[in-house]
């Protein structure tokens, strides 16, 4: 038997005399779809996270910021899969003493760009480390206050409160998912996107 077709002709006494009384009937019942089981819908996520664990302590400031770009933009890939945004960045820092911190921040409406993740995730890491400058073990960055992707803007009557948190553009959203095509076809490595150039 390797096939539900193989095992459709045989009667449930049958398969019972071969596979003894439990295994006969849950055979029987499984080729033919029938389980009366409750189905449990899947709780929503509350929360994505991606982290790197370092073989040795960086003290650098920028080998630790490239280092978080990349876990930021992983977990934002995760998140544009799962066809979500998020309204909460959360960036953790464990020190070589094991001293773990983490800074959050939540945003007024949700974001899926790796522009922007990286943006707010590097603010935050600027506060923690701006906080206690030692040597680093582990760095990680988690999103959560989920909104899915529904096409749908809400809007509203009243003009939006001031606020320093980073805009994301349509252009941003449509260059992260492009980018996530040509990592999907062709792996990670395949594509980097870098910083825009400064003005002087």
């Amino acid at each position: 038997m390797r096939t539900v077709a193989d095992v459709l002709p045989w009667t449930l006494p049958a398969l019972r005399t071969r596979f003894g009384d439990n295994g006969g009937e849950w055979l029987y019942r499984r080729v033919r779809g029938m389980d009366e089981r409750v189905v449990t819908p899947r709780e929503p996520r509350k929360q994505m996270s991606r982290e790197r664990t370092f073989s040795k302590d960086i003290a650098d400031e920028r080998a630790l910021r490239r280092k978080l770009d990349g876990v930021a933009r992983l977990v934002a890939a995760d998140l544009r899969k799962e066809t979500l945004q998020a309204r909460t960045v959360t960036v953790k820092l464990r020190d070589a003493d094991f001293t773990t911190r983490t800074a959050v921040r939540t945003l007024p409406s949700g974001v899926e760009s790796d522009r922007v993740i990286v943006e707010v995730a590097r603010a935050l890491f600027e506060k923690l480390r701006g906080n206690r400058r030692k040597p680093a073990r582990l760095i990680g960055v988690a999103l959560g206050g989920f909104d899915r992707q529904d096409g749908d803007e809400q809007l509203t009557f009243l003009a939006p409160a001031p606020s320093d948190a980073p805009v994301e553009r349509e252009k941003d959203r449509r260059l992260s998912k492009a980018v996530d095509r040509v990592r999907n076809r062709f792996g990670d490595a395949s594509i980097h996107v870098g910083e825009p150039a400064r003005r002087h």
